[in-house]
């Protein structure tokens, strides 16, 4: 089967061309190419900088550096449109998206507008091909796409976004603690994750006979942990991705997901995640401690088996050198040989779990 998988960060997009009937997967195709949100952010500040105003329109995408490009161009006294599908890049409530200043239009911009246009797509599948073709490679052939992003999603009034989030995340596991649980096909996908909803139009509109997979990120660098050789049999295990914006752990035995902690990257160094770390698989982590340090949450769906008992501690992500500085023993997770490719290769095998074992 042909898969192409795109795990898309806050910091890299990394791409994996999986084709098991021509070659082993350490003859796959590889890239880490920066997020597209950097790309366009790059794209605000330049019009910051020429005093332009700006229309943004087009797919919904992932905010970050972006969403803060956008508010820092309001700030400096210039307008800001925006069509409702990209607005919801910013927040997932369109609320507080004109509270932040930003004008919501429709596809046909403002009357009379002068200034820059950024017409928003983060799933790009033409570029890639266009650039594989080079190479010989054609995309003509695959069979699926599986696409990572991460969809905090639309949350209810009262409620915030980071505590949204983590009741969902309890939620699918609840009704399947297995890491594809996190994974859903295209015509799955809940109401309430436009970004994802936005990714599956856009692998359509690039490559419409594929099948559309769409995976949150981080579950996606967890179930590709658990395809490294040297975890095979380590049960309770800890897998910890530590992203350049999230960082997640789940406890995981017999394969199924007993307890999540989220928290943002940038508030851990090695003391703090060692600490969290320990606390969490002893079940003296509660779900108050972590949101008000301005972390997403965690919940234990089962007794934490206590950190004396977990096997091994498994770890991935682009920052994943913040646990080197603990006194923890931890073994870095290489599936298919890279780093770099956890998410990808996670991606690889919930397509797998989602098309070939249901």
């Amino acid at each position: 089967m042909k898969i192409l998988a795109i795990d898309i960060g806050a910091g890299t997009e990394d791409v994996l061309l999986y084709d098991d009937s021509k070659k082993s997967v350490e003859n796959c195709i590889k890239m880490v190419l920066p997020s597209p949100c950097n790309i366009f952010a790059s794209q605000v500040k330049s019009a910051t900088r020429l005093l332009k105003d700006l229309f943004v329109k087009g797919d919904t995408i992932g905010g970050g550096p972006f969403s803060h490009a956008l508010k820092r161009h309001v700030e400096a006294g210039l307008r800001v449109f925006m069509t409702e599908q990209a607005a919801y890049t910013v927040r997932n409530s369109l609320e507080q998206v004109k509270e932040a200043g930003i004008e919501i239009v429709d596809e046909s911009g403002p009357k009379d507008f002068v200034g820059e246009t950024i017409v928003l797509e983060e799933v790009n599948i033409n570029k890639i091909g266009d650039f594989l073709k080079g190479f010989g490679e054609s995309f003509s052939d695959i069979e699926y796409v599986a696409v990572a992003v991460q969809d905090h999603g639309v949350f209810p009034e009262g409620m915030t976004n980071r505590q949204f989030r983590i009741n969902k995340i309890k939620e699918l596991l609840s009704e399947n603690p297995k890491p594809e649980a996190f994974a859903f096909k295209e015509d799955e996908i809940p109401q309430c994750y436009p970004r994802m909803k936005s990714a599956v139009q856009a692998c359509k509109r690039q490559l419409p006979n594929a099948t559309v997979l769409l995976m949150d990120t981080s579950p996606d660098a967890i179930l590709g942990c658990l395809l490294d050789p040297a975890v095979k049999g380590a049960d309770p295990l800890l897998a910890v991705n530590v992203g350049n914006g999230h960082t997640m752990a789940a406890i995981i035995s017999n394969g199924e997901i007993t307890a999540v902690l989220e928290h943002h990257t940038r508030l851990l160094d090695p003391t703090k995640m060692e600490i969290l770390l320990r606390d969490f698989a002893e079940g003296k982590l509660s779900n108050d401690q972590v949101f008000d340090d301005n972390g997403h949450g965690m919940f234990y769906l089962e007794d934490a088996p206590g950190f004396s008992c977990i096997k091994k501690v498994v770890v991935t992500g682009p920052n994943r050198n913040i646990l080197a500085d603990t006194d923890l023993d931890v073994h870095f997770a290489t599936p298919g040989g890279d780093v770099m490719m956890s998410g990808t290769f996670g991606l690889v095998e919930a397509t797998k779990r989602k098309f070939l074992k249901s």
